[in-house]
């Protein structure tokens, strides 16, 4: 029988308090997802993703010490950038880390808005964790990403920020690269995160809005900015109120998993 797989997505809000970024934390682990990426998470809430589980850097490259199968249903392993703010985490009795790393989508730039401080926008980096599936064999990869906001209006791009579309352009072609590169190596991958674009789609995987378009949004009305791509269609979406100004996404999926390449 195919395997199924739970994986969440939630923008968590920087400015949040510990208080309410704990709620949003509670809130989203409260539906028992089996991978998870959070956006706008920085190494100021590791503490809280102790409170679940293990905690560890990016880049990080083999298996956790004394990590065993038996570990806890409730136990999570969450790999935490210094830059990027894109947290990936793993259920500790499926999966095993192999390793992970951050990948630059654009570096710092000019900005076409004045509130950027110095008139700069902050790179963008996504993180990628590997991970052995204990449950059904062959290895899972978790794609999370963050692009650059402000790109979109009435549905297409903006035309009054030539900067920022360019940016915004550039990434989603690193992002696609780097999908393409996971599939090629046999994994079953799933890539999360928001994109700040309705309608965002990704080629080789399929978006959890498919067949869903006229569903209530991630950020305001029909704004589906926030997405699980993953190996074919979802069964089902949840979308979850949290103290973040974004909703969170848990998706359930369910497909034959896909082997690692020789």
């Amino acid at each position: 029988m195919p395997a199924g797989t739970t994986v969440a997505t939630a923008n968590v809000l920087y400015t949040l308090d510990h208080q309410d970024a704990r709620k949003a934390l509670g809130d989203v682990l409260a539906l028992g997802p089996d991978l998870v990426g959070f956006q706008e998470w920085y190494p100021s809430r590791v503490k809280l993703l102790q409170e679940t589980g293990r905690v560890g850097p990016v880049p990080w490259r083999g298996v956790w010490p004394g990590l065993r199968a038996d570990s806890g249903s409730g136990d999570y392993t969450w790999q935490v950038p210094l830059l990027g703010g894109c947290v990936v985490g793993a259920r500790a009795d499926r999966y095993g880390l192999l390793g992970c790393r951050a990948v630059l989508l654009s570096g710092p730039g000019r900005a076409d808005r004045e509130e950027r401080f110095l008139g700069l926008e902050p790179p963008r980096l996504a993180t990628v964790g590997v991970y052995l599936d204990r449950q059904v064999g062959g290895t899972v990869a978790l794609l999370d990403y963050h692009l650059v906001s402000g790109v979109q209006a009435v549905g297409r791009y903006r035309e009054d920020r030539p900067r920022l579309v360019a940016r915004h352009r550039r990434e989603v072609r690193r992002l696609e690269q780097l999908v393409a590169r996971l599939l090629a190596a046999g994994h079953v991958v799933h890539a999360v995160g928001d994109s700040n674009f309705d309608g965002f789609r990704l080629p080789g995987l399929t978006s959890a809005w498919e067949g869903r378009e006229h569903a209530p949004g991630t950020l305001g009305p029909r704004r589906k900015v926030d997405d699980v791509h993953g190996p074919g269609p979802a069964e089902l979406v949840t979308s979850v109120t949290t103290p973040s100004d974004h909703r969170a996404l848990v998706v359930r999926r369910t497909a034959l998993p896909r082997r690692s390449a020789d």
